[in-house]
């Protein structure tokens, strides 16, 4: 659009592009006596993507002419239980487009690492390490995932840790105790909001050394039906990338006589079973749970998948 008082050219209704797309024309001036043609280039930029993978604090400084990004802040996802242990539960996830940034200043990040527990024996309860770390943008917090428990030796049931997404899910589930909370506070994002907090999956009062999947950013960690471990809890899916990506989902419970089945979800891992066989851990800068064990002893706690900071402007 030429504005013909001042001569300036506005170009409007972009559609995304891939790369970098370059567009020409001509305004022609004409007067009664000759005609003057000019040729114009406008180039469309393509979106830059700018992906935070390794843990611990980290800056990103937008460009000068940038006031809003578009931003993924995935935590840790929590360590799946050993010994017929619950899954993992997801790390927090908080979506935000249009999140406002100053051009030049920079901005403090922290990838959270996933819960790695305690990997050596004793094999019984829950460890510290167990739940997944906090990641933050600026003043975005997405919360760790809860810890899967491990075998109770006493017998009695244990339930999982509350963590972001998604909490652990339960073990040896004497009485069915529930699994842990979702705890992820509420973000408002691109449309509604974005707590994401889901709980782990219970276990099954007749069918004890089970463990229930841990809770996702998508839904809760499956109560065990008996024959097997809980799934996961669903991860959510976004493109920010440049292609579409599932995030922030519980891990798989594992079962000590149950044969193996119990899924992931999205970056969980799967439960495994029977003894002793070991789970899955989290997928790396993907926030899932770890998959819950049916081995017991030592070396059988899967760290959960470590978060991610994706930024787009």
């Amino acid at each position: 659009t030429l504005n013909t008082s001042t001569g300036a050219i506005t170009y409007s209704s972009v559609s995304a592009v891939g790369t970098d797309t370059q567009t020409t024309f001509s305004i022609t001036a004409a007067t009664t006596a000759a005609n003057a043609t000019r040729q114009f280039k406008i180039t469309v930029k393509a979106p830059v993507v700018q992906s935070f993978t390794s843990t611990g604090a980290q800056t990103f400084t937008p460009p000068a002419a940038i006031s809003a990004v578009d931003v993924l802040v995935v935590a840790g996802g929590g360590t799946g239980g050993n010994q017929h242990g619950g899954g993992g539960g997801a790390g927090g996830l908080i979506y935000r487009p249009g999140f406002s940034v100053t051009g030049g200043s920079a901005v403090s990040l922290n990838v959270g690492a996933g819960g790695n527990g305690m990997p050596q024996s004793p094999s019984n309860g829950t460890h510290p390490g167990g739940n997944g770390n906090n990641t933050t943008f600026s003043t975005l917090t997405a919360i760790g995932g809860g810890q899967g428990p491990s075998h109770n030796g006493s017998g009695g049931g244990l339930s999982g840790q509350p963590g972001g997404s998604g909490g652990g899910g339960n073990a040896d589930p004497t009485g069915s105790p529930p699994g842990g909370t979702g705890v992820q506070p509420t973000q408002s994002g691109d449309s509604g909001t974005y707590g994401f907090g889901n709980p782990g999956g219970a276990g099954h009062p007749s069918a004890p050394w089970v463990g229930g999947g841990g809770g996702g950013a998508g839904s809760a960690g499956e109560n065990t039906p008996g024959g097997r471990g809980g799934n996961g809890g669903s991860g959510r899916s976004y493109n920010i990338s440049g292609s579409s990506v599932g995030y922030a989902g519980g891990g798989g419970g594992g079962g000590h006589n149950a044969p193996g089945g119990a899924s992931g979800g999205s970056g969980g891992g799967a439960g495994a079973g029977p003894h002793p066989a070991q789970g899955a851990g989290g997928t790396a800068n993907r926030g899932g749970g770890a998959g819950g064990s049916g081995a017991g002893g030592v070396n059988t706690t899967l760290p959960g998948g470590s978060g991610v900071v994706i930024v787009k402007f």
